[in-house]
């Protein structure tokens, strides 16, 4: 009879030395008990090279960040994810080489589109990690496969890629990093592509990416968690700094148990104590937010509802304005006769799956 337990926690940086974090001997002693410990390493180390400047701030963390998290008992790091590129190939090198074989979802092409398969009390579990199309670091261009990135949560292949690791693996779980970031629900489009993953074969779908934790449910009798949010994110130097963003210190971490065949999911809630300490949250508040947040994905009628009051704030005063300061800059330039100039802002938004269908959803009267 086997019993495997599995922890998955969600997006990870701390920019200051982790020297002064702790965390409770409750959660260590649980994250220590299970035998895969996976998590998402948001943001890379920072090389020694000097890079040309750019409107988007490049994150990076500690370089004490690994020996932190594997200290606590994490022994599986994802990165696929927007961040770990920022400091380009040397960056993600780096990062790479501190977490060794342990890390998965990034590469070369073949790497970053590899499952990685651990074996655990004779049992073969497949991690599979993907990511949206972000500014730069994911091979979301069909005909360019040379170079080093991750892998695209959309590629045609990744479909055939579940379904072939199925053939090989007893479990498949796939970690995508997408969505909507700061709001409590996923997109139907998020959903339906995360359903898809299941029907193809996977035995869950663990995702990350919105920096606040999302409802969860149970589809074909496998369970996924549209977002875990933040294990702990700190991307500023001081330990002070306090982010203005809804739940962004509330994290959802997942203990899963495998019995002859069975997956049994316990819900885990964190809270980050001013960036210096994790805990377990007993509080009765955040299991009745879990519950209106799952509550979203069965009631459309409470779901349409939240959608509406937030699309207009996110979708025109957002990627509207971008969209029209693109179209002005395009007809000043053509009416100064200047050759006019790609807008990287607006090529980010049409090549970003969920900002793109946001947007639809956001202008559409339907």
């Amino acid at each position: 009879m086997s019993n495997i337990k599995l922890f998955f926690a969600g997006d990870f940086c701390s920019k200051p030395s982790t020297s002064k974090i702790t965390i409770s001997d409750e959660l260590k002693n649980l994250i220590q008990s299970c035998d895969l410990k996976v998590v998402n390493f948001e943001v890379p180390l920072k090389p020694d090279v000097k890079l040309t400047s750019q409107k988007r701030e490049r994150f990076f963390q500690n370089d004490d960040a690994p020996d932190f998290l594997r200290s606590i008992g994490f022994n599986l790091f994802s990165l696929a994810n927007n961040h770990v590129f920022d400091w380009g190939n040397e960056g993600f090198k780096k990062t790479k080489m501190a977490l060794g074989d342990a890390s998965f979802g990034a590469g070369t092409y073949e790497e970053a589109y590899r499952v990685k398969v651990v074996e655990a009390q004779g049992v073969k579990i497949g991690f599979y990690a993907l990511s949206f199309a972000a500014y730069t670091g994911v091979f979301d261009d069909v005909a360019k496969h040379d170079g080093l990135g991750c892998a695209y949560i959309n590629d045609l292949r990744v479909n055939h890629d579940i379904m072939e690791a199925k053939k090989k693996v007893d479990y498949l779980f796939v970690l995508p990093h997408e969505g909507i970031e700061y709001i409590s629900i996923p997109l139907q489009e998020t959903i339906a592509r995360y359903r898809d993953f299941i029907d193809y074969g996977a035995d869950g779908v663990i995702a990350s990416h919105p920096h606040c934790p999302q409802g969860w449910e149970e589809y074909k009798g496998k369970p996924i968690f549209y977002s875990l949010g933040n294990f702990l994110f700190n991307s500023k130097e001081g330990y002070d700094f306090r982010a203005n963003k809804p739940h962004w210190y509330d994290g959802l971490c997942l203990e899963m148990t495998i019995t002859d065949g069975i997956i049994a999911c316990q819900v885990v809630n964190t809270k980050n104590m001013d960036n210096v300490r994790i805990e377990i949250d007993h509080g009765e508040d955040r299991n009745k937010h879990n519950e209106q947040l799952c509550r979203y994905l069965t009631d459309s009628e409470e779901y349409n509802r939240y959608f509406n009051k937030i699309k207009a704030k996110l979708g025109r005063v957002t990627d509207v304005k971008v969209i029209e300061r693109f179209v002005l800059k395009h007809w000043f330039d053509k009416i100064r006769r200047k050759e006019f100039s790609s807008e990287d802002e607006l090529v980010y938004l049409i090549k970003n799956d969920q900002r793109r269908n946001l947007l639809i959803r956001s202008i559409s009267s339907k």
